[in-house]
């Protein structure tokens, strides 16, 4: 979610964006130049994200088991609040920047992923983005997050609670925090595409 609104917020490449968890390694030369911008931009916000000071105290909120899937709870509660709170940071509409990636994820393809084919195909069949302005959404991606690690670790149950009633640190953080980020992007966009 907040990386297809950072993409739009950036003016790269929607599904670059969105392909940066499926393809691996740093070289990306076969990647048509705007794709490659925008799977880079994806790891820079990841790598940011994952270091940041405000994530970093949030993360030291979570206990016993929790501990080791809070970095996942967090993404995906920010994505709930980014999108409840969609006015704040953006001048377009999600539902039209949704259909717009939907339709540019149909016309493309990466042969060497299976993982990204079929995560792509649900996303056009089920065009699940707009749910997340419904908190009940983070339970079912725990839930489904669960099904793919084959129910090896549960933790949607805890989280769904303690999400709930920590919803006043997180809406905190996450205002303090997604401004930064946004800067963050603009800064990479800028410094990646100045010439050399």
């Amino acid at each position: 979610m907040a990386h297809i609104h950072l993409a739009n917020h950036t003016r790269t490449s929607l599904v670059g964006n969105f392909l940066g968890d499926f393809v691996r390694g740093s070289e990306l030369s076969h990647l048509p130049s705007d794709i490659e911008l925008g799977v880079r931009m994806h790891r820079s916000v990841d790598t940011f994200t994952d270091s940041h000071p405000l994530v970093l105290d949030l993360k030291k909120e979570f206990t016993g088991k929790l501990r080791r899937m809070s970095g996942v709870i967090i993404d995906i509660y920010f994505d709930y609040l980014l999108m409840t709170n969609w006015k704040d940071y953006s001048t377009s509409y999600s539902n039209i920047l949704f259909a717009q990636f939907y339709d540019e994820l149909e016309k493309f393809s990466l042969p060497i992923s299976t993982e990204f084919d079929k995560q792509a195909e649900r996303l056009i069949k089920y065009r699940w983005l707009n749910q997340y302005s419904n908190r009940d959404t983070c339970f079912q991606a725990f839930s489904s997050i669960e099904s793919r690690l084959g129910n090896k670790i549960q933790f949607a149950v805890d989280a769904n609670h303690f999400i709930k009633q920590n919803h006043n640190l997180f809406a905190r953080k996450f205002s303090q925090f997604y401004p930064e980020l946004l800067e963050h992007g603009v800064n990479f966009v800028q410094s990646s595409t100045a010439p050399k």
